[in-house]
């Protein structure tokens, strides 16, 4: 099941361009918008998105939403592209249709899914893991899909981890030939799903030095010879040295935005068996602690643009000759910050 193509893994997040959460992703959907951008995942000689599958939009008319999610993998699959689908999201504010349909330019922010209410009460699992179940005699089989992602950083402090090993267990139960998953943040928190786990995964989005980020990588690296399975780093962005910026009002007008090259050849000399990067589309921060210091991220702009050529030749490998790079958060957003 775990062949080589899973030690090649060239990918980076999706969420569309303005969609500022997993739920905007589907209430927003456009098979056109979507055909452009992994156009540009295609350009840039990645192989796999990582995308966030939305339990709420399922919740709402299961079938306008697995519509929606199998005409996104026929549109990968025509660009030569792999989906990392992941079923649930521990981050962000709690679900509410208000907090999930925001489009406030400094509010609108990722939303948790099926949210802490939930995943703390274990009498209110069944419907989740009827989503999982759902999910799974649908995609188990699935050769468009690179793996089921079970839950988004799931850990102690969140108190999610017993809803996040049951959801995996439920996940594994019931496993095809596609791998199953769990994006974490440390190699620590994937000792408590081990046994359940055909991939590990570990996030650094801000590394304040390169030798750490490097030492990480490397104990990664030999965890995955040792235990024979493949270790990808899904989330990476940047070296911001300044800190990463979790919580802070204000950072360097420098360290705001995209900068993958100063992280690429690390993360490509690494020995890891794949890597996504946050993110495809240029866009604001993802999280409200990143979000009101300006942090934006991204590669392409909605126009083909590049935000920082230096950025696009360290992922594609190739001379961004013709490229015109605007490096700047998306027009559309500066539009609407002037409006708020």
């Amino acid at each position: 099941m775990i062949d080589k193509s899973y030690y090649d893994v060239r990918g980076a997040v999706y969420f569309p361009s303005r969609a500022y959460n997993a739920y905007q992703t589907y209430e927003y959907f456009n098979d056109d918008e979507i055909d452009r951008d992994f156009g540009y995942a295609e350009k840039a000689g990645l192989n796999a998105l990582r995308i966030f599958t939305s339990y709420e939009q399922y919740r709402k008319d299961s079938a306008v939403f697995f519509s929606k999610f199998d005409r996104l993998l026929a549109i990968a699959y025509k660009h030569g592209i792999r989906v990392m689908a992941i079923l649930f999201e521990n981050c962000g504010l709690p679900f509410t249709i208000d907090n999930a349909l925001s489009r406030d330019p400094m509010k609108a922010v990722c939303v948790q899914s099926p949210g802490r209410d939930i995943t703390s009460d274990s009498t209110k699992w069944a419907e989740p893991f009827g989503y999982i179940r759902d999910f799974m005699s649908r995609y188990a089989d699935d050769r468009k899909l690179l793996a089921i992602e079970v839950m988004n950083e799931p850990h102690m402090e969140t108190d999610d981890v017993p809803f996040a090993l049951e959801a995996v267990k439920t996940a594994y139960s019931l496993k095809g030939t596609v791998p199953i998953t769990m994006g974490l943040i440390t190699l620590d928190d994937s000792m408590y799903f081990l046994p359940y786990l055909d991939i590990l995964q570990i996030h650094d989005n801000f590394p304040v030095s390169l030798d750490d980020f490097s030492g990480k990588l490397r104990k990664a690296a030999y965890m995955q010879k040792i235990i024979g399975k493949p270790i990808w780093i899904s989330e990476w962005q940047r070296l911001r040295k300044s800190g990463p910026g979790w919580d802070v009002a204000v950072i360097p007008e420098e360290e705001k935005g995209p900068a993958l090259h100063t992280l690429s050849d690390i993360v490509k000399s690494s020995g890891l068996g794949g890597n996504f990067f946050w993110c495809l589309m240029v866009k604001p921060a993802y999280l409200q602690t990143q979000r009101p210091n300006g942090t934006f991220n991204g590669l392409f702009h909605e126009d083909g643009r590049v935000s920082s050529i230096a950025d696009y030749e360290a992922i594609s490998g190739k001379p961004g000759d013709g490229l015109e790079q605007l490096y700047s958060m998306p027009a559309w957003y500066i539009s609407d910050l002037g409006k708020a």
